[in-house]
Order: structure tokens, then C-alpha cells, then sequence
């Protein structure tokens, strides 16, 4: 009988013998077994009456105590086949238990998810890097960057979600998702982060040429429209040299890439429209769960009362005006049809060109608003675009299976 016994059981039985012999005090049983005095009063009187083979655990060969029910085993893998597919073992416990009411244990899922191959146990090779310490205010650093990916499944086309992410916090201050990443969309992002919180310190993208004409020397005075926009906010634009060095916003991509994508599944969330009305509440709960406190309570964001932002988020642009009181942006002609402008504006004379982030053109000529109409496109060279914009790029050239076909005026049956 006495091979059925554990190692542990085994030292008990030679150790409370020694006690049944005379050899031994109970007290000193106790702290030799690391137990109570009662637990081993309790385990001689089963020495005495049933010999060795009473030593052994009774609970051994049952199921414990805690164990969950097949019923809810088969419901959870029933779920992790459909709503859940590809969900990881943290993210489906917490969804479990918001959306389900049943709460199980993070490693107890991942056991289940492996056991019914639906996971699989991999070991991140982890690429050192040193930190650097966190800036001390909420406000003073801002991580900006934008993540093209396959956010809707195939349910509708790619885009790319724009980022803000505080330095000091790791907390998700504005996002919002855009077909490609233009200085039109971070306009956008940073005004709405200007509108709730006040001005930031310091923004701290990569080197994408929407923050820094790449062509630049030190020297050089040629700015971007987005560096342009800092300037007059009197925000610091600092590039970074390296993915790792903006670690905290590529950890939320990279976190956003799995948790928001299966959020956005569950919603049946099938247009950037509706998920950037989504966003708000998703990201409340996500700051909740992965935000920290900032090292000073101080708040570095400052006031925007005095600055016009619809000045200064937009592209400005200055042009010459032909005799025909027309200029081209890009491929396409405009012509200014106001009356200031027949009367005032001569051959020659330069305007500033308005370009807001709503789409909208406005002409100014000293402090006159002028009209300005499109003419059309000309006939240009090859595009050159860079490999984020491609995708983007081409979905706008496929027709839109939406838009119902116009036949021509020629055609024999209109």
C-alpha cells in the first residue's frame, strides 16, 4: 500500500510513527511537518485505525471542488469557434465575462484553448531594448503614429487608424481611423485632442514626410504644412529616429490590431463612419485597463483660447494669378468668381489658398474671402506615391459596386 503514497504522505507516516513509538512529541511533529498540532492529533488517530493505507488523500481520483462543468466548457468552445474565433486567452476572459457573465481564469482558458488546438503556445523572443523613463506630466509628450491594416476583415476596405498616445501615461488620448495617412487626418486628430484637453508640449511622430520634408537640410527653412501648424500652436515637433523609439503608441497598435479588430467583429462594424463613432466608448474601457498614473499630477496641457484652429489646421497654400484670374493646385485648374476679385485682383497678384480638412476651398486676398471654383483636371505626369498610400491610392481608381452605373447620352436606350 505504501507505493500508492505521495513522497509527502510517506514522510508523514515515518515521522508520526516516531510519535506513536515514544520517539517524537506531537508538538514537535507539528513543526517538523510544517503542521497544526491538531491536523497531526487528527492524522494519528487515522495511523492508529486504519494503518498506512489511511494516510493517502482522500480526495484522490475525485474531481476537485472547483471544477467547471462540462456544460460551460462546451458553451465556451462553442463561442470560441464562431464569435470568438481567435480571441487569446486574456482578451477572452474579460470578454467572457462582460459579454457572457462567466468569469474563468485567464490559464485555465489558455489549458482548454490548447487542449482543442484554438491556440497555440508560443514564446515571444524578446528584443532588448533600453528604456527611457517616461516624461513626468500628462500633456508634455505626445507619440503620434498611423497603422494601415485590415481593421474590418474583408468586410469593408483597408484603412489606417491615427494615433495619440501620452507619454507619461500610455493613455490613448484621440484616435480616429482614415483612408491613408494625410496631413488632413492628423489635423483632424490633433484638433480633436486640442478640443478636449488643451495644447500638448511636444509631438512625437516618425519621419513620415507629412512631418518633415525629407529633402531638408539643417539649414533649410522649408517646412511642412503639419510643421507649419506646430509652430503656430507653439507645439514642438520632434521626429523619431526608429520604431522603438515611440514604443508606447507601437505597443497600442500592435494591441489595437487584436483586441479592436475583434470588438469591431462583435459590433458588425462594417464602415469607418460608424467605427469612429465606436471608438470613444472602446477606448474609455481600454485607458481604464492599460492607462498608469503620471509621475506628477500636474496637467502640461495648456489653453487654445486665442488661437484660431480652423486657421491653422489647414493647408495653406499661395499662388499666382494668371490673366484669367485662374491658379492650379496639384492637376486641377480653379478660378476665382467673385466680384472683389474681377475688380481688385490683377495679373500677377498672390493669393493664399485655404484647404480645410472638410473638404473645403477658400481664397484670401488681405482680409477679403474670395469664391473659388474648380475648372477640372489636366492631363499629368505619373503619380509618385509612397508604399502606405499605394493601397489607398488604387481603391480610389475601382469602381464603387455602391454607386449604380450612369449610361452615356448616346446610348440606345435612354
Amino acid at each position: 500500500m505504501e507505493s500508492t503514497l505521495t513522497t509527502q504522505e510517506i514522510t508523514r507516516v515515518q515521522t508520526l510513527q516516531r510519535v506513536l513509538d515514544g520517539y517524537l512529541t506531537q508538538r514537535a511533529a507539528a513543526c517538523e511537518l510544517g503542521l497544526s498540532v491538531r491536523h497531526v492529533h487528527r492524522l494519528l488517530g487515522r495511523l492508529r485505525d486504519g494503518g498506512v493505507a489511511a494516510m493517502a488523500s482522500r480526495r484522490r481520483c475525485k474531481a476537485p471542488n472547483n471544477q467547471i462543468d462540462a456544460a460551460t466548457c462546451r458553451r465556451i468552445l462553442e463561442r470560441c469557434r464562431s464569435d470568438y474565433l481567435g480571441f487569446g486567452p486574456t482578451f477572452l476572459a474579460q470578454t467572457l465575462a462582460q459579454r457572457d457573465e462567466i468569469s474563468v481564469s485567464r490559464e485555465w482558458l489558455r489549458r482548454l484553448l490548447i487542449e482543442n488546438a484554438l491556440w497555440k503556445s508560443k514564446r515571444r523572443k524578446r528584443n532588448l531594448h533600453p528604456l527611457r523613463e517616461r516624461r513626468p506630466r500628462f500633456g508634455e509628450l505626445m507619440q503620434m503614429d498611423g497603422s494601415p491594416h485590415n481593421w474590418f476583415e474583408g468586410r469593408a476596405p483597408e484603412c489606417t487608424l491615427l494615433l495619440a498616445v501620452d507619454d507619461a501615461t500610455s493613455r490613448i488620448c484621440s484616435a480616429r481611423f482614415e483612408r491613408t495617412e494625410t496631413t488632413d487626418g492628423y489635423f483632424r486628430l490633433t484638433r480633436s485632442h486640442i478640443e478636449r484637453y488643451g495644447r500638448f508640449l511636444a509631438a512625437y511622430p516618425d519621419k513620415h514626410s507629412i512631418f518633415r520634408y525629407s529633402g531638408q537640410s539643417v539649414a533649410s527653412d522649408v517646412t511642412t504644412q503639419y510643421q507649419r501648424a506646430c509652430n503656430e500652436l507653439d507645439v514642438e515637433l520632434i521626429c523619431a529616429n526608429s520604431p522603438q523609439a515611440k514604443g508606447r503608441v507601437e505597443r497600442a497598435n500592435r494591441t489595437l490590431q487584436d483586441r479592436l479588430v475583434k470588438a469591431m467583429r462583435l459590433a458588425n462594424i462594417c464602415d469607418m463612419e460608424a467605427t469612429n463613432a465606436f471608438l470613444p466608448g472602446f477606448l474609455e474601457n481600454h485607458n481604464a485597463q492599460f492607462a498608469c498614473e503620471p509621475a506628477c499630477s500636474d496637467d502640461a496641457h495648456r489653453s487654445a483660447s486665442g488661437f484660431d484652429l480652423d486657421y491653422i489646421l489647414c493647408r495653406r497654400k499661395e499662388r499666382v494669378i494668371t490673366k484669367n484670374l485662374m491658379f492650379q493646385i496639384s492637376d486641377t485648374v480653379y478660378a476665382l468668381t467673385d466680384a472683389y476679385s474681377k475688380r481688385n485682383i490683377v495679373t500677377g497678384a498672390r493669393v493664399e489658398l485655404r484647404i480645410h480638412t472638410d473638404g473645403r476651398m477658400t481664397g484670401h486676398h488681405g482680409s477679403h474671402e474670395l469664391s473659388v471654383k474648380s475648372l477640372g483636371k489636366r492631363v499629368r505626369n505619373a503619380p509618385i506615391v509612397g508604399a502606405k498610400d499605394l493601397n489607398a491610392h488604387l481603391d480610389r481608381r475601382l469602381p464603387n459596386p455602391r454607386k449604380a452605373h450612369k449610361p452615356a447620352l448616346n446610348h440606345p436606350w435612354t
